[in-house]
């Protein structure tokens, strides 16, 4: 054998060995991230940051194989096993179904961020076509996060509208002093209320986790309202930060504060959900993209209605980041989704309404 070819062919054999070891570590970084999915944030909280990034390691899966089937055919495997692995993760974020056909014994319920009714960009005025929309809408029961009502002024009394359309509610809103109009949430049903309460609140926020039971036909249904804990990042606070160095850490523990007391939060709803005797549906405001720790606690124990018999991406922000869905709807013991869809009409908040219909259960005697 000449020198030439001993010289090429260590060189290829160099080159075969370099790009096995580089796709080895890419798929381990990879799997890493699918992993970190399952990492509760109160014991590992960087876990929240890596998994925005699944999304962008299946994307790159892709365009990986697409390469290597013209350039190393020998290495598309490797690509190709990580896009079969993060399947599910594809599934979360693209559904592909057709509404269940109706039936005569359905429950329908809205889940909206209403942004206590401000106008948009900005908090200096409400929005009364907001509040009228809502008002209007004829669905069976009305979740909303970050509500708000002022029975002082008829046209932001939210409250006393519903009840003039025939609904009952159970509210709650945050004790913020030197505020008449305090933001909370709210559970409004036209069947009776049952029984009601709340899951958790801190009483100076506005996030939270209320509870009521109706029945709608003759068996007791529970729904559940949740807004968990967002960022809080404040803006005025980062813009007075120092150097970039200081603002990044501002922005990291601003993160880590809501990854940490979200997964509180989620923890508190599932021992409460798993403690409940009746179907019930869970929706609300989750602050948490389908690629995280809390969204994949939920759909251990549940059914995802998007997943089930959603349609498209279902973004649900209607802001800069408008590809993100975080507004949820699971459904437990028992009770099925029958369709689910996003309501891109209704444009003044910054979240889009959710809204899905369910069966309901057979009657029991």
């Amino acid at each position: 054998m000449s020198i030439l070819s001993q010289t090429f062919r260590f060189s290829f054999q160099k080159k075969y060995r370099r790009w096995r070891l580089l796709l080895a570590l890419w798929c381990v970084m990879g799997l890493l991230c699918y992993m970190s999915v399952w990492i509760p944030p109160r014991d590992f909280w960087p876990a929240s940051l890596v998994s925005y990034a699944i999304p962008g390691v299946w994307l790159v899966n892709f365009l990986l194989a697409l390469t290597l089937l013209f350039v190393r055919l020998k290495f598309v495997l490797y690509p190709v096993a990580m896009m079969m692995i993060g399947t599910p993760f594809i599934q979360e974020t693209f559904a592909y179904n057709s509404p269940l056909p109706s039936t005569t014994e359905e429950l329908s319920i809205l889940s909206y961020n209403v942004k206590q009714f401000r106008k948009p960009h900005g908090y200096d005025s409400f929005s009364t076509a907001l509040i009228q929309s809502v008002v209007a809408d004829a669905t069976e029961v009305k979740c909303f996060q970050e509500y708000s009502t002022n029975p002082k002024w008829e046209a932001l009394d939210v409250t006393g509208q519903m009840e003039k359309q025939g609904y009952h509610g159970c509210t709650f809103a945050a004790k913020i002093r030197g505020n008449d109009h305090n933001p909370g949430m709210a559970i409004f049903s036209k069947s009776p209320i049952l029984n009601s309460g709340q899951v958790w609140n801190s009483p100076r926020s506005k996030n939270g986790g209320l509870f009521v039971d109706i029945a709608p036909i003759k068996d007791t249904i529970r729904i559940y309202n949740v807004h968990l804990a967002s960022m809080h990042i404040d803006l005025q606070q980062y813009k007075k930060t120092g150097h970039y160095g200081q603002k990044i850490l501002y922005l990291l523990q601003a993160l880590k504060n809501g990854a940490v007391n979200r997964s509180g939060q989620i923890d508190a709803l599932v021992t409460h959900t798993q403690n409940c005797p009746y179907p019930f549906v869970i929706v609300g405001d989750f602050n948490d993209t389908p690629y995280s720790y809390n969204y994949h606690r939920l759909k251990h124990h549940y059914t995802n209605a998007f997943e089930a018999v959603g349609s498209g991406f279902g973004f649900s922000f209607n802001s800069l980041l408008f590809f993100l869905r975080i507004d949820h709807h699971f459904t437990g013991n028992g009770l099925k989704a029958r369709s689910f869809a996003v309501d891109r009409s209704m444009r003044i908040s910054d979240h889009f309404p959710t809204r899905a219909h369910y069966a309901l259960p057979k009657h029991t005697d």
